[in-house]
């Protein structure tokens, strides 16, 4: 599983008895938080799985997501001048850096949009079942996971914990979108 960090793992960290059940649902939900705060900070998806973003134009499409996968085919519609949704197929990521920009395959242009009308597009990132997740990523969630359980109100031990992670996983967020 690519989330880096497991029950029994945040249990040792906590200085639990990895047998002790009894705050399971408590250090879950620590884990969770700490896994959306690696993806939100720096845009790395721990468990893979669709992403779907609305655009006002087809100027600049661009996911700040990570990974995906180089033969990622993205799924974009958008509400035709006549009223159904329109689907565009000849389109490729092109995943070799960040962030993934959305760009037709023939070189065409895009269409133009009737005005108030939205692009939407639908790819998959994410770090697959059996991938290797930046060990950073462990690092941080269970300093996080610490701090969380420290400071259940929200104060200065978390905002400690956040510097931190933000400082050890800052080469992990894309550099312009």
């Amino acid at each position: 599983m690519p989330i880096p960090v497991t029950m029994d793992d945040a249990k040792r960290q906590l200085r639990m008895d990895v047998d002790d059940v009894s705050r399971d649902d408590e250090i879950q939900s620590f884990i969770d938080d700490a896994a959306a705060w690696i993806e939100e900070y720096t845009g790395h998806v721990l468990v893979e799985r669709d992403i779907t973003a609305e655009f006002a134009t087809f100027g600049e499409i661009s996911f700040r997501e990570w990974p995906i996968a180089a033969s990622a085919v993205p799924i974009i519609s958008y509400q035709g001048a006549s009223g159904p949704a329109v689907s565009i197929t000849d389109v490729q990521a092109r995943v070799s850096r960040r962030p993934v920009r959305i760009v037709r395959w023939d070189g065409a242009r895009w269409p133009v949009l009737p005005s108030g009308n939205i692009v939407t597009v639908t790819i998959r990132a994410g770090y697959p079942a059996n991938a290797v997740v930046p060990p950073v990523f462990r690092r941080a969630m269970l300093m996080l996971i610490a701090a969380y359980d420290d400071d259940r109100e929200g104060g200065d031990i978390v905002a400690k914990a956040e510097a931190t992670a933000r400082r050890i996983c800052a080469g992990f967020r894309p550099r312009a979108l």
